[in-house]
């Protein structure tokens, strides 16, 4: 891009004051070059730009002076914007620009905005704080095979959970290391999830027939808290981890964390009742440098332990369970959920799991849960946006810009490294 600025001096000025000019995004304080020594005026006339070939104190007044200079956008460039902000400076001292709505605060001149043509990031949605809901609608006849591609039409149809958030916020990050949704449906035999994770580089130790690894500590995985019923108080609920070999960490709690016993390294403790055993079945998919998929099938005897009887297995129409769904890896330390538990204590909090109301064949619910039907389909979440087509705003130019000598210094701040 070829520049081209005019100036005029309309007052006198002491020797050695010269131009400066700084590259900026849209973010002013953001610095991306300086040109103060570029032009034919500007070229240096002592080592280090510390005097220019022609700076302001060598005008003459009321003269216009053309201010020329070139400027490449690299191909790489990632923001919106550059902008280019000017002004005159001499050792600590800067011109006063006059202007407010185009000085940046800094008595630099913000009037040249340059669009890039990169597009602007999406906004970032908002939190999500509330109990998210979920339909899962029952199978029928459908044929189901777990091999973790999704390739049966009724996963088309399954209730799905929208993106997965960050726990401690409800937020949505945009470039997670493991973005992940889920989708859920039923049988009379079984309660089925898969998981698609955008996880581009996933490990594990871990083989498939290990017994109760500590997939948490050292796997790409999914993890499932199942609450049967729709208590919410801790009671009688049930932690299930697969990794991408297929690896499985299955176990029951009495109450939330609890029991833990064992010896008081992590090793050795036990966590809930580890002779628990799910019998799920499981079929991984990876697509290289992109994500994986995790296909599951709970068998509803997985859960003949729980209240006595009291919750219906398999349930009926219109039950209405907790489930909270995670993805992780890196011990966890990189991990979002279905549901944010948002402070309120760890993964195992009940009170914050999601819930998934049981539907007939083709989502069909019993009258009785009609009005839960309709706040199930309208919490969950729709796909994230991927772009958006925003104009760049140029701002209007007032003029002139009026530049004036101050009676004192009035920054102390360089501008690009030691210079304006």
């Amino acid at each position: 891009m070829h520049f081209t600025v005019y100036w005029k001096k309309t007052g006198d000025l002491d020797a050695g004051w010269m131009l400066f000019t700084h590259v900026t995004t849209d973010n002013v304080k953001e610095p991306k070059g300086n040109l103060d020594c570029v032009g034919p005026i500007r070229q240096e006339k002592a080592q280090n730009c510390t005097a220019q070939m022609f700076g302001p104190s060598d005008w003459e007044k009321g003269k216009v002076i053309k201010d020329s200079f070139d400027f490449t956008v690299p191909n790489d460039v990632q923001w919106t914007t550059y902008r280019f902000l000017f002004g005159v400076w001499k050792g600590d001292a800067r011109l006063h620009v006059k202007n407010a709505d185009l000085n940046d605060g800094d008595n630099r001149a913000n009037f040249i905005a340059l669009p890039t043509g990169v597009k602007p990031p999406e906004p970032a949605p908002p939190p999500k704080t509330e109990v998210p809901k979920l339909i899962a609608p029952k199978l029928g006849k459908a044929e189901v095979k777990i091999d973790g591609k999704l390739d049966e039409p009724f996963w088309q149809t399954a209730g799905q959970t929208g993106p997965f958030v960050a726990p401690v916020d409800g937020k949505t990050p945009p470039d997670h290391p493991v973005n992940a949704a889920a989708k859920a449906a039923w049988d009379d035999k079984n309660l089925y999830v898969a998981f698609v994770v955008e996880d581009k580089a996933p490990t594990s130790p871990f083989k498939k027939d290990d017994k109760d690894p500590h997939i948490w500590e050292k796997s790409s995985a999914v993890e499932l808290m199942i609450q049967p019923g729709n208590n919410a108080d801790n009671k009688q609920y049930f932690e299930l981890q697969v990794d991408i070999n297929g690896a499985v960490f299955d176990t029951r709690w009495d109450d939330y964390n609890q029991p833990i016993g064992g010896g008081p390294e992590e090793a050795t403790k036990t966590f809930g009742h580890m002779d628990y055993v799910a019998g799920l079945e499981r079929g991984v998919s990876i697509e290289k440098d992109k994500s994986y998929t995790i296909e599951i099938a709970i068998p509803w005897k997985a859960f003949d332990k729980v209240r006595e009887g009291a919750v219906a297995l398999p349930p009926k129409p219109g039950d209405v369970w907790k489930l909270n769904l995670y993805s992780f890896k890196d011990g966890q330390r990189a991990a979002l959920g279905w549901s944010p538990i948002l402070g309120q204590g760890n993964f195992h909090k009940s009170s914050r799991f999601g819930e998934v109301t049981f539907a007939g064949v083709g989502g069909a619910l019993p009258a009785a849960s009609a009005s839960a039907s309709a706040s199930a389909s309208g919490s969950a979440s729709a796909p994230p946006v991927n772009s958006m087509n925003l104009p760049t705003v140029v701002p209007k130019l007032p003029t002139p810009v009026q530049i004036v000598a101050p009676p004192k210094p009035v920054n102390k701040e360089g501008g690009g490294g030691a210079r304006g």
